[in-house]
């Protein structure tokens, strides 16, 4: 073994032998049998194996050391001196020599003698073979040329030498990595190998880094570095050594390795694989990893408890100080912090369940690296570039250990406060900036004590990043990753202004904003008007009022808002910022009511521009179809806001039509109208306003007779309104631009529709089109929603309010039910014979294939004392696309002689009184008096002059005498005769002239038969024989009464069931969510009164959805002219009664739930701590029913330290399904999320526009559900194509004398 231990010292042109030896030392380490046999006899392995340790170090001596100037160590240097006398006498006169040599210093022993040798340039190759080179050197004419070939041949020589010593390095390495994994050593053994690598990678790895010589030549420690550190850690683990002394040694000769890169890598390594594995020791198999994986994935250590918590806590502070590394070595060593940290502060989503939590307190993290980390960031400002990507780095680790919740203890308030000034330390940088943003896009949801008090640097620091970039970034994150990052910021404070109305801010605080406001050359001359506006709208208090100091933010905000929208060029960015748009003006308008005017218009010019794409345009429609509900703000402000809008939607609707680019613009064409008509319907301003309805009628009859427009129809402008209103829009109009083909808001259209309007267009010769006679489904759809909203135009506007509009479901104001009094009817004519001749008085008409029109005959069934008996009298019950309307209608004569009501019409003036139940609509100005006044009797009287002197008849009689006692009798005779006339006067006050006048004859009519429906028909001119053609009377069958029950279930508009839950936090189970929750808070109980209001299930004749009063009194009930919308409140429900069919086999609360909500796409949680959270939308999609829909989760977290007053919203799509269509549209739905709103994921908001912003975000959210799944098709549509249907199948041409005996048959068809 001495001879073979020689072989290790060998110059670099023998290493073929030290190969050999390595190979030899390698079989007897993992071979016992090749071994001496000594060795094995006498027990000697591990003084065997101490020895080949020993002399396996001598292979890492450097042949070729550093320069004299260097700090190389004096056993390893080269002889400089002949080095350089070689280069130096390289020249013309002196490059005759046949050898020109030079010296390597080669160690010949352990002792590290130096034996001094020479060789020829002329050096072997890699394979130690002499490869003798052309001999040039007496050829004179290229003695220049050798010259200068020399050294290059000298460097290609001797770096294929270092380079197989290295190898030969490498291969020690492993085998001695191998001898430690697979050999049984003893402790002294280990220590030994311990000593040997820790010698070995000190004596290398402390020399500076960099080429060897001059010449060029690798450094083998440079090379070896890798390898040195993963074994020596390795081999360190595996011994499981914990002697102080050695942990010391190892520590002060790391320290001497950190300028290397590797050393803090590995390190960075090391630590996180150790972290790993304590993770699951302390937190569970569930948490870390089941042993200890170093160096890759390949490399597992399993290490007994105790001495993964020691190596653990002596790995991760090998390192010293990170200030005190090099710049360079200073940032890896804070991102291996970093990564620690972040695998300290991860959560498992599959543990729910554990009561000690999974995770230390940021406390304990900030008690480990909180030094290192503070002082890093607090550096910020003065470090140089290289630096600041640690500092910014250390700022981010910081934001991520605050961000995190804490459940057992808070923060100590020295880490808080030195958080908060590291933060506004960071703001200011350049560098840090950008890394701050992107890590506090919770921060401010967090609930941290005092967090709020930052939102003044935070607004400085957006405003450098929004609306433009003021300063030259120079990260990795992409501008527009960063500026969604200052959004989302925004979307946590931008409620805080009138949250915390009584704070204090420090003065001058926006001295810099207003320094960059005004800066001209950084904004457009635009932004400069938005700027001003806003600046009116918040109008700052006289000088010294600081009764609400906090709201001068608001201008801040506002201005970041709407100027961000006008700069914006990313789509998902634009769609991020109209959604906070829309939740800021709900949050503020109560505040300051001219806000909304001024965003519409902003919003409206946008547009205008024909320049945002499609999906952006679409949600800023959506933003201003949710200020509809804010009009009664918009008319105390500007009257004009709404016609201007409603202009400006008409010409937008009628460029884009003349443009005939359909395919690419029919969903924008659809959502303007739906705009446009939600902002007419809104009141009645435009019924006064003849230039806007004008425009708006033929901007909707554009889009009906879309069929009839010619392909290359020239852009046409739109029709003349009001030219002082409009000329200011008008010369801001640009060419429109190429949109992007979107998803269809809405639905496919049946063939039938198509090939029916097809024909009805070509029965004109000016319909012929020169394209294929099937109309396009982007033509389909236009004309659709034209028609729609021009019949919503005229048939609702001005339409009156139920005054229990709530509880009827709004829009479902018909309540007379002809359907079943048609069917009880026909029921008791099969039990009654005497009843078979009698004709019904319900008549059935189909008016122009799209209206039909039950007419129901009650005269003399509704008998009124001041009115003639038997008038005709009709209910008209009219069903269409847009819902089912009831009219009672009757013939009224008037009587002068009569009290009569307000109602009657005048004397021999036959009217029929339509309305809509209330009697009201006569053509008399509602304020004229129609009473009929008698005309008083008057006698002329004359005044006598002596009128005074004429006695009394009681002075004329003698009292007591014959004539007195004459005159008394004749008194009291005409007093009896008075009283008896006045009580005969009393009786018949009312009709005292009937019996002075002759009854005139009866009218010969019998009234048994129903004859309304005709002469309502007839006086309204659809009997006429020109007429003809639009109606079309329909013979009552059971297929009729049929068809008539399933129109009457189609939904007259989008009816939207959503769920809602209420949990303590992520670990609860379904029981708890459903059966058995914990006690609702109050809190909970207002906000579902605030979705919507709350009816009793029995009397309620809205939709319902699948609840009725056996299992739900009451529930949560919202709707407007287009939406209906019910909340499943587990909570809410009972058992049913046993005898009940419909819920007789039901016996728990969750399977009735689970019915119940089986249609819901959205699910509400009430989540009052948000640990573990999205572990909720698993259960409730894994415990509801299998046909379950569930898509979209809005967890609502109260923040405890905002006084109540805040809440955290967080939005869930995850990819769930029970089929793989299912999982695709979900993890569709996740990547578009931003189509519905106006709710975003991580948006903070208040108390009072809580309610009405969930409400919303959950009818939107619907509507994207059934979108991406392909389900959805607006109520209007069906309900058309299904009056369609049976019309097709019920029409029947009549001759006219046909028609009219049908008209005047009184038996049932």
């Amino acid at each position: 073994m001495e001879v073979i231990g020689q072989g290790f010292n060998l110059p670099l042109e023998d290493m073929a032998i030290t190969n050999d030896d390595i190979d030899i030392y390698a079989r007897w380490l993992f071979e016992s049998n090749t071994r001496p046999a000594a060795v094995n006899k006498e027990g000697l392995e591990q003084e065997f194996y101490q020895i080949i340790f020993h002399q396996f170090s001598l292979l890492f001596q450097p042949r070729i050391a550093r320069p004299s100037g260097s700090q190389a160590a004096p056993t390893s240097t080269i002889n400089s001196a002949t080095l350089a006398h070689s280069n130096s006498t390289a020249t013309p006169s002196n490059i005759n020599r046949n050898n020109a040599s030079f010296h390597i210093n080669i160690p010949t022993s352990a002792q590290n003698h130096i034996v001094p040798m020479t060789f020829n340039n002329s050096t072997p190759n890699s394979n130690n073979n002499n490869n003798n080179n052309n001999n040039n050197n007496n050829n004179t004419n290229n003695n220049a040329s050798n010259a200068h070939l020399q050294p290059t041949a000298l460097k290609e020589t001797l770096s294929q030498l270092v380079l197989r010593h290295i190898e030969l390095c490498k291969k020690t390495l492993k085998v001695l990595a191998m001898a430690g994994r697979t050999l049984k050593l003893s402790g002294e053994t280990w220590a030994i190998l311990l000593k040997v690598m820790l010698g070995i990678t000190d004596y290398l790895l402390k020399e500076p880094a960099g080429e060897t010589s001059n010449l060029g030549v690798m450094n083998m420690a440079d090379e070896l570095c890798d390898n040195l550190l993963q074994v020596l850690f390795e081999l360190w683990l595996r011994s499981t050594t914990m002697d102080v002394e050695m942990w010391d040694i190892l520590k002060n000769c790391f320290i001497r390795w950190t300028h290397r890169s590797k050393a803090i890598q590995q390190w960075s390594s090391t630590s996180l694989g150790l972290t790993r594995r304590v993770q699951s020791l302390m937190y569970g198999d569930k948490q870390g990893t089941d042993g200890v994986y170093i160096n890759g994935p390949n490399i597992k250590l399993d290490l007994p408890s105790e001495f993964v918590y020691y190596a653990w806590h002596r790995v991760i502070y090998l390192i010293p100080h990170p200030l005190q590394l090099p710049s360079s070595n200073f940032t890896l060593a804070i991102f291996g912090i970093g990564s620690l940290v972040d695998a300290l502060n991860s959560t498992n989503p599959d543990i729910t369940d554990s009561p000690q939590g999974t995770n230390p307190d940021g406390n304990t993290l900030l008690h480990m690296f909180g030094t290192y980390l503070f002082d890093a960031a607090s550096r910020s400002s003065q470090a140089d570039h290289e630096s600041q990507y640690g500092c910014a780095e250390s700022l981010s680790t910081l934001c991520k250990i605050f961000c995190k919740p804490q459940k057992r203890q808070p923060f100590l308030r020295t880490y808080i406060e030195r958080f908060y000034a590291a933060l506004t330390v960071g703001l200011k940088s350049e560098a840090c900036l950008p890394t701050v943003l992107l890590s506090c896009t919770e921060l401010f949801a967090t609930d941290l004590e005092g967090v709020r008090m930052l939102v003044p640097d935070f607004i400085v620091a957006i405003k450098m990043v929004l609306p433009k970039l003021r300063f030259d970034c120079k990260t990795n994150v992409s501008i527009d990753n960063l500026r969604l990052a200052a959004i989302k910021v925004l979307s946590t404070i931008m409620c805080l202004p009138n949250h915390f109305n009584r704070v204090e801010l420090k003065l001058g605080w926006d001295c810099e904003l207003n320094t960059s406001s005004e800066n001209v050359s950084l904004v457009g001359e635009q932004e400069q008007l938005i700027t001003q506006l806003i600046r009116v709208l918040y109008a700052e208090p006289v000088e010294g009022d600081s009764e609400n100091p906090f709201l001068s933010l608001k201008f801040y905000i506002l201005e970041v808002l709407l100027m961000s929208l006008r700069t914006e060029a990313s789509s998902y960015n634009m769609r991020y910022i109209l959604h906070l748009i829309n939740v800021y003006v709900i949050e503020d308008v109560p505040f300051c009511p001219g806000l909304v005017g001024t965003v519409v218009k902003l919003i409206q010019d946008k547009i205008l521009t024909m320049q945002l794409p499609a999906d952006v345009t679409l949600v800023a429609f959506d933003v201003l179809m949710d200020f509809v509900d804010l009009y009664d703000f918009v008319k105390r402000d500007n009257k004009n806001v709404a016609r201007e809008l409603v202009l400006a939607l008409s010409r937008y609707v009628d460029t884009l039509i003349s443009a005939g680019k359909l395919v690419q613009t029919y969903p924008l064409i659809v959502q303007a109208y739906d705009c446009m008509i939600k902002w007419i319907l809104v009141s009645q301003w435009i019924i006064d306003d003849r230039d806007c309805y004008t425009a708006v009628i033929a901007t909707l009859s554009k889009g009906i007779t879309i069929f009839d427009r010619e392909p290359s129809t020239p852009a046409t402008p739109a029709e003349p309104v009001n030219v002082e209103k409009k000329k200011r829009r008008d010369t801001s109009f640009q060419p429109t631009k190429q949109l992007f083909q979107l998803p269809p808001r809405v639905n496919k259209h049946n063939n039938h529709n198509q090939n029916n309007d097809s024909n009805n267009a070509s029965t004109t010769p000016s319909t012929v089109r020169h394209t294929s006679s099937v109309h396009k489904k982007e033509e389909m759809a236009v004309r659709m929603a034209a028609e729609y909203c021009m019949s919503q135009f005229v048939n609702q506007l001005g339409r009156f309010s139920l005054p229990n509009e709530r509880s009827l479901g709004s829009c479902r104001s018909a309540m007379e039910d002809d359907v079943r009094q048609l069917k009880e009817f026909r029921e008791l004519k099969k039990h009654d014979s005497s009843l078979a001749d009698h004709a019904s008085s319900i008549r059935y008409f189909l008016i122009d294939r799209k209206t039909l029109l039950a007419i129901i005959d009650v005269t003399g069934k509704v008998q009124k004392d001041s009115m003639p008996k038997d008038i005709p009298s009709v209910v008209a019950v009219i069903r269409d696309t847009t819902g089912k309307y009831v009219w009672s209608m009757e013939t009224q004569y008037k009587d002068p002689a009569a009290h009569i009501s307000t109602t009657s019409t005048p004397l021999d003036s036959p009217l029929s009184n339509s309305g809509s139940g209330n009697g009201s609509g006569f053509l008399k100005p509602p304020k004229q008096e129609s009473f009929y006044t008698e005309k008083p009797v008057t006698v002329p009287t004359a005044i006598a002059v002596n009128e005074k002197e004429m006695p009394t008849m009681d002075k004329i009689f003698v009292p007591q005498s014959k004539e007195w006692e004459e005159w008394e009798s004749v008194k009291k005779l005409m007093q009896l005769q008075e009283k008896s006339e006045l009580l005969h006067m009393k009786s018949c006050e009312s009709n005292y002239l009937q019996k002075y006048q002759l009854s005139s004859e009866g009218p010969k009519i019998d009234n048994r038969s129903p004859r309304g429906f005709r002469l309502l028909l007839a006086q309204i001119g659809f009997l006429l024989p020109e007429n003809r053609k639009h109606i079309t009377p329909l013979h009552i069958t059971d297929s009729i009464i049929s068809e008539m029950e399933t129109l009457d279930m189609l939904n007259e508009r989008d009816c939207i069931s959503v769920s809602a839950y209420y949990a303590k936090s992520g670990n609860t189970t379904w029981s708890e969510l459903i059966e058995t929750p914990p006690p609702l808070s109050e809190q909970f109980l207002q906000f579902i009164h605030c979705v919507g209001w709350a009816v009793n299930t029995k009397d309620h004749k809205g939709y319902k959805g699948k609840l009725n009063p056996s299992i739900c009194e009451t529930f949560p009930y919202y709707s407007d002219r287009t939406v209906e919308l019910i909340v499943n409140v587990p909570y809410f429900l009972k058992m049913p009664p046993t005898d009940d069919i419909t819920w007789g086999n039901v016996n728990s609360i969750t399977k009735i739930h689970q019915q119940v909500s089986s249609d819901d796409h959205v699910c509400i949680i009430w989540i009052e701590d948000l640990d573990h959270y999205k572990s909720i939308a698993k259960i409730i999609k894994s415990s509801s029913s299998l046909n379950s829909k569930a898509m979209v989760y809005i967890f609502i977290n109260p923040l405890k330290n905002s006084a109540n007053g805040l809440y955290w919203i967080r939005i869930l799509v995850p990819a769930l399904g029970t089929t793989p269509a299912s999982i695709a549209a979900s993890q569709r739905l996740n990547e578009n999320a931003l189509i519905f709103g106006p709710l975003v994921d991580g948006i903070v908001v208040s108390r009072h526009a809580l309610g009405s912003m969930v409400r919303s975000t959950v009818i939107s959210a619907h509507q994207a559900c059934r979108v991406v799944t392909d389900t959805y098709t607006r109520p209007y549509v069906i309900r058309k194509e299904y009056i369609e249907e049976m019309a097709n199948r019920h029409r029947v041409k009549l001759p006219l004398s046909e028609f009219y005996s049908d008209i005047f048959t009184d038996k049932e068809s």
